[in-house]
């Protein structure tokens, strides 16, 4: 809830429901001023002063939205359920409780409320977005994405564009990604310079690989924020991944002149120094970044790749071994690192081990195939290190 749709909604229950206020009483203008200026404690008082006592709903929506934008939450939830209690079929202070409930993460409360207002015309496209917001925030996203669509069915702009926003997170989540993308960019259309939207269709061509669009729309984002670090990091990451290593290092320690000791950056620079074969000052920044964020899986990943090039092969072992415990996503990944240092350390067995445990067929390449061979050989077994070996050149 912004403070222009607050305002709207209040001067609906003002004129609804209280005749007998005069609008251009000089407590009623400072009170606006007050509110618009941020003055929410002056507000408060006046609002006291104004009310004396007389217990009408209008003041108690008042107070009610004015500790919403203080955020306290606990006292807007007090004042607005007195003045539902006044006025109980009264929708614009069953809306700001549906509000004050979702920024409370009362999900269930906020979405009863929510509910309530899709009986209304007028609300109705209000009360689908917002109980596809509850349904979001619980992780029912497949469920969010059916209230998003139909709330966007007789949206006008300015709420269409958050209910898009919210059904391109939807199906980011639910890695529908082209569809995010569509959606994000569908949005973009309607906000062109919205920079959580731009951040959005961003980070979602990231997810499909598409880099260097994403590294275009970051740097579009850096002429107009210089300074924002988030960006600045997204950008170097984008530079990364297209293999633009220097630059990408020019922007890591651009913004780490800024935050010394942020750990993305510092996680992002070893990286860039890792793939232009600066092992042990790579190790440095990560093991700076290791002070701030703990078993980080990105940062013990590219530790353990440092520790292989540098032939420490006891000291990216122990690493693998925590990332076996820690990332089970990428499981294959860690078990065909952890066999190349076994096979260096002279352990063939324990190696072959962790070889037939890998399962995904893209593992199972050049590389696999060498390295099985090679366990084979070592172990006598020379019909197997044929086979493995023809294999690996069959694919190589």
């Amino acid at each position: 809830m912004d403070k222009l749709q607050a305002f709207k909604l209040l001067k609906n229950v003002k004129y609804n429901r209280d005749k007998t206020v005069d609008r251009m009483k000089i407590h009623l203008v400072w009170l606006n001023f007050l509110f618009w200026t941020n003055q929410y404690d002056r507000a408060i008082y006046i609002i006291n002063k104004i009310h004396d006592g007389d217990k009408k709903e209008y003041f108690y929506c008042w107070k009610g939205v004015i500790y919403y934008f203080l955020k306290d939450y606990n006292s807007a939830q007090v004042f607005l359920q007195k003045a539902e209690s006044l006025a109980p079929t009264n929708l614009e202070i069953k809306y700001f409780l549906a509000e004050t409930f979702y920024a409370k993460s009362q999900i269930e409360k906020a979405e009863s409320k929510y509910r309530a207002l899709t009986s209304s015309a007028e609300f109705k496209t209000i009360g689908l977005y917002g109980i596809g917001c509850c349904l979001f925030k619980a992780k029912r996203h497949d469920e969010a994405l059916n209230f998003f669509n139909k709330a966007a069915v007789d949206a006008q702009k300015n709420v269409l564009i958050n209910i898009l926003n919210k059904k391109g997170l939807s199906l980011m989540i639910l890695n529908r990604l082209n569809e995010a993308r569509l959606c994000f960019e569908e949005c973009l259309k309607l906000s062109p310079n919205d920079n959580t939207i731009l951040s959005n269709l961003a980070l979602v061509l990231c997810k499909i690989g598409d880099y260097l669009k994403a590294s275009h729309i970051y740097k579009d984002m850096l002429n107009k924020m210089p300074y924002n670090i988030i960006i600045i990091n997204n950008y170097a990451s984008c530079l990364a991944a297209c293999n633009k290593y220097d630059e990408a290092l020019k922007y890591c320690n651009k913004g780490l002149n800024i935050d010394p000791i942020n750990p993305d950056l510092l996680i992002n620079k070893g990286y860039c120094l890792f793939k232009t074969q600066q092992y042990e000052n790579a190790l440095e920044c990560l093991n700076e970044a290791e002070n701030f964020v703990k078993d980080d899986i990105v940062l013990l990943n590219n530790k353990a790749l440092c520790f292989v090039a540098l032939k420490k092969y006891d000291d990216a072992l122990n690493i693998f071994d925590n990332l076996i415990v820690l990332d089970k996503e990428n499981l294959d990944s860690l078990m065909l690192n952890k066999a190349y240092c076994l096979i260096h350390k002279e352990k063939y067995n324990e190696a072959l081990n962790y070889l037939t445990k890998i399962k995904d067929k893209n593992y199972k390449n050049h590389n696999y195939y060498t390295l099985k061979g090679i366990c084979f050989e070592q172990l006598g077994n020379e019909e197997s290190a044929v086979e493995s070996f023809n294999k690996s050149l069959s694919i190589a």
